[in-house]
């Protein structure tokens, strides 16, 4: 009697292998989009710091020494910036650009936050615009992501003047 068909050992085998291969497969994958998303967020920073450049001198004035320029998402030119990574909308006002003048140079932060639904935030907080260039630019996008207060950015860029808020 000749059976055709597989035999319930085989089958077992066949299954231990899928099993292993997801298991395998699944955290790559998982990891790689997740890669994919913080690289969406730093380039979504890089084009925020574009914009501020673009309108720094033409709409907004530069800040003189002292001084803290914040330019709000609202402010800039942000119709490639709606969402983020995740589908979620940037926060209007959480999501800004500072700009403050150190040694004759203009020196360029981001905060970036996309808000869902439910209230949780992702993105960027308060980083200056050239660590988006190095290798540890994906450290810099977490989970909980909020605006910072006014000491918070004197603090973080090292001057402790006024800031000034173009938010329109």
């Amino acid at each position: 009697m000749n059976k055709k068909g597989f035999t319930l050992i085989e089958l077992l085998a066949v299954l231990v292998i899928l099993s292993i291969i997801m298991a395998i497969a699944v955290p790559n994958v998982i990891s790689t989009l997740d890669r994919n998303k913080k690289e969406t967020y730093v380039g979504d920073a890089k084009k925020l710091v574009a914009l501020a450049k673009n309108q720094m001198g033409n709409r907004i004035n530069k800040p003189g020494y002292g001084e803290i320029v914040r330019i709000n998402l609202s402010c800039l030119d942000n119709g490639d910036l709606q969402n983020d990574p995740e589908g979620n909308p940037y926060d209007e006002t959480d999501t800004f650009v500072v700009v403050v003048r150190k040694d004759e140079q203009l020196v360029y932060y981001v905060n970036l936050v996309g808000r869902a639904d439910d209230g949780s935030t992702r993105g960027i907080f308060l980083t200056e615009a050239s660590v988006f260039d190095g290798d540890d630019r994906l450290l810099n996008v977490k989970k909980g992501v909020e605006a910072p207060t006014d000491d918070q950015i004197k603090s973080t860029v090292g001057v402790s003047g006024s800031i000034r808020v173009c938010d329109s």
